[in-house]
C-alpha cells in the first residue's frame, strides 16, 4: 500500500479557499457577529499597497432652520472622510511529522483542513485581541479613557470585590455608548474574569438552533470566553484583565487569497528524515475596527508585528465615541 502524503492530498487552489472560510467560521468573535466580512477589502488588497482608505459619511448635526417665504433655504453639506486600514501578513508551515496523525485519519485532507482551520481561527483572534488592546490603549492615551471603566489596582496583595467586574461596572462600560447602548451585542473575557462571573451567578445560557443550552450569555449580551485577552501583570496579586464589550458587526474583515503571495503551497524536502512533506499556509487580510484609523508613524515593516498592533499609538478614533464599536473594563478579576 502507498504512503499517503501531504503533497499527494493536497491541491492548494482548493484547499485555500477551503481552510480560510472554514477558520472565518470557527472563528468566536464572527459567531458572535462581532466581525462582518467587508466585500471591498479583499478589492483593495489585490490593488496592492500596506494602507487602504475606509471611507465613510460622517453624521448629520446642527439644528433645525425656519422656512421664510423671501430667502432660500440653507443648504448644509454632507461630511465625509476616511479610516485607515493596514494590510497584515501572516504565514505558518508545518512538517509531516506534526500532521502524521491527520494523515493517518480516514478523511486526511478533511482531518488537516480541521487542524488548519483551527489554527488560523486562533490567530485571527490574536490579532483582533492585540487590535483592540492597542485600540484601548490610545484611547487611555488620547481620549481620557472615555471607552474604558477600569477598577483595577496595579500593586498589592488584597484584592477586594470593587476591583472584579461586575453587573454595575457593566452597565457603566456599556453607559459609555449613550444612547447608542442597546446596539452592545457581545462581551469577551478572560477565563479568571469569567470565573467571578459564574461566582456572582451572572451566567445564563439559551438554547442554540438545535434546542440545546449551549449558548453563554451575560446581562443578555453574547459571551466568548477567551484566555488570550490581555493579562498585564502587576506587583504581587495584582493582575489585569481586559474584557471587551462589542456592537453588532464593529470590526471589518476581508482577505484576498490570490496575488503574489500564494495561500497554500505543499513541498517535500527528500534530505530531511529520509524525506518530509511540508505544508505552508500564508494569509493577507484586514482586520479593521470600525471608528479608528491605523496612525502608526513609523509603519516600515511588511506588516505590522503584534507589539505594533498593540501600541498606543498605533490607532486614533475618528467616530464620535457612542458611534464607535468596543468599550473596555479592565479589572483584577
Amino acid at each position: 500500500m502507498a504512503e499517503t502524503r501531504i503533497t499527494n492530498i493536497v491541491e492548494p487552489e482548493v484547499f485555500a479557499p477551503y481552510i480560510m472560510e472554514r477558520s472565518l467560521n470557527q472563528n468566536r468573535f464572527f459567531q458572535a457577529g462581532v466581525i462582518q466580512k467587508n466585500p471591498q477589502i479583499p478589492e483593495l488588497i489585490k490593488g496592492g499597497g500596506k494602507i487602504f482608505s475606509l471611507p465613510y459619511w460622517k453624521d448629520l448635526t446642527g439644528a433645525t432652520d425656519i422656512p421664510s417665504e423671501t430667502n432660500e433655504t440653507t443648504i448644509y453639506n454632507i461630511g465625509a472622510d476616511r479610516m485607515v486600514a493596514r494590510r497584515q501578513i501572516r504565514e505558518k508551515a508545518w512538517g509531516a511529522n506534526d500532521l502524521s496523525a491527520a494523515i493517518a485519519g480516514d478523511d486526511p485532507y478533511a482531518a488537516i483542513g480541521d487542524r488548519v482551520a483551527g489554527f488560523w481561527a486562533k490567530a485571527d483572534e490574536n490579532a483582533l485581541i492585540n487590535t483592540l488592546r492597542g485600540v484601548i490603549a490610545g484611547n487611555v492615551k488620547d481620549n481620557a479613557s472615555d471607552l474604558v471603566v477600569d477598577i483595577s489596582v496595579s500593586s498589592g496583595t488584597d484584592i477586594t470585590s470593587a476591583n472584579k467586574i461586575s453587573a454595575k461596572k457593566s452597565i457603566e462600560a456599556i453607559m459609555k455608548m449613550g444612547d447608542a447602548f442597546e446596539e452592545i451585542v457581545a462581551v469577551a473575557v478572560h477565563s479568571v474574569v469569567y470565573q467571578t462571573l459564574v461566582e456572582n451567578d451572572l451566567i445564563d445560557f439559551i438554547a442554540d438552533s438545535d434546542g440545546k443550552l449551549t449558548i453563554a450569555t451575560y446581562m443578555g449580551l453574547r459571551l466568548i470566553v477567551s484566555d488570550n485577552l490581555p493579562v498585564i501583570t502587576g506587583t504581587g496579586i495584582a493582575t489585569k484583565y481586559h474584557s471587551y464589550f462589542f456592537k453588532s458587526e464593529s470590526v471589518a474583515y476581508g482577505q484576498y487569497d490570490a496575488g503574489a503571495i500564494i495561500p497554500v503551497e505543499v513541498a517535500r524536502k527528500p534530505g530531511i528524515g529520509g524525506g518530509t512533506d511540508i505544508l505552508y499556509t500564508r494569509k493577507q487580510y484586514v482586520l479593521h475596527p470600525l471608528g479608528f484609523t491605523w496612525a502608526m508613524a513609523s509603519d516600515t515593516g511588511i506588516t505590522p508585528t503584534d507589539a505594533d498592533l498593540i501600541h498606543e499609538d498605533s490607532w486614533n478614533r475618528v467616530y464620535d465615541k457612542k458611534n464607535t464599536g468596543v468599550v473596555a473594563v479592565i479589572s483584577n478579576g
